[in-house]
């Protein structure tokens, strides 16, 4: 079994901390003893679940609940894929876990953003959150067969953008700071629904029109810039 190192690179601010603090305490906890990535994968996602029910009472004291779970999951998301390359226990069977509970219950176009529809629709009545869940829904499809097809920058970014992304809110432009703040934002854009949920049960301030509508931003922006990149790669081609 391979002892676990502390180097991380290419990391966002956010993910170095998430990352942090689940290397230096979760998984340090973990890797020694008899519990398996797979295991590991299926408890962060019973927490969601869970939390998903706390969310659902709506009010303060158990959306708080809700909120630290789900933010306790979200440290967890690393833990598995650590162990697995630890104790070297790397399965197929993993990867397909993985994979199928991030789709169906974190992402905003996902169950967690309908069940967000919900919980804002019954507390200001407004049914236009569960129109704007659909289109994003709509826009994250789109941006997923445009990058299939296009072959456009991928998500997920090389550890020279991470690096940059790092640090780039400081001492950079207004223009890369700008970029950088959208690209963190999409990768983080669950956050932005929790947090607004959070800030509502506090302050009674109701955000959540706003959010949603940033959030579909978010996401045109990205399958747009996929479908404007694809085209000038088409056109170079056609011309060359």
């Amino acid at each position: 079994m391979e002892k676990p190192n502390s180097y991380f690179k290419g990391e966002t601010f956010i993910h170095t901390v998430f990352r942090f603090i689940s290397f230096k305490i979760v998984t340090k906890i973990l890797w020694n003893r008899n519990v398996t990535p797979n295991q590991v994968t299926v408890f962060r996602n019973v927490l969601v679940i869970i939390a998903y029910l706390f969310f659902l009472q709506m009010k303060l004291g158990y959306f708080a609940i809700g909120f630290f779970l789900f933010q306790f999951a979200e440290l967890l998301d690393s833990v598995d894929g650590d162990l697995a390359r630890y104790k070297k226990m790397q399965s197929k069977v993993g990867v397909w876990l993985e994979i199928f509970f991030d789709a169906l219950l974190t992402p905003v176009w996902s169950l967690f953003g309908l069940m967000f529809a919900y919980v804002f629709y019954k507390i200001d009545g407004n049914s236009i959150y569960f129109i704007l869940w659909g289109l994003v829904g709509f826009s994250a499809n789109l941006e997923s067969v445009y990058y299939r097809h296009f072959k456009g920058m991928q998500e997920g970014l090389s550890d020279a953008q991470h690096d940059h992304i790092y640090f780039g809110f400081i001492g950079e432009s207004w223009k890369t700071k700008i970029r950088n703040f959208i690209i963190v934002s999409k990768i983080w854009e669950n956050q932005w629904l929790l947090f607004s949920g959070m800030f509502y049960f506090l302050f009674h301030i109701n955000t959540f029109l706003a959010v949603w509508v940033w959030l579909l931003l978010l996401n045109q922006i990205h399958w747009v810039r996929l479908a404007y990149k694809g085209y000038k790669d088409a056109m170079r081609k056609d011309l060359g």
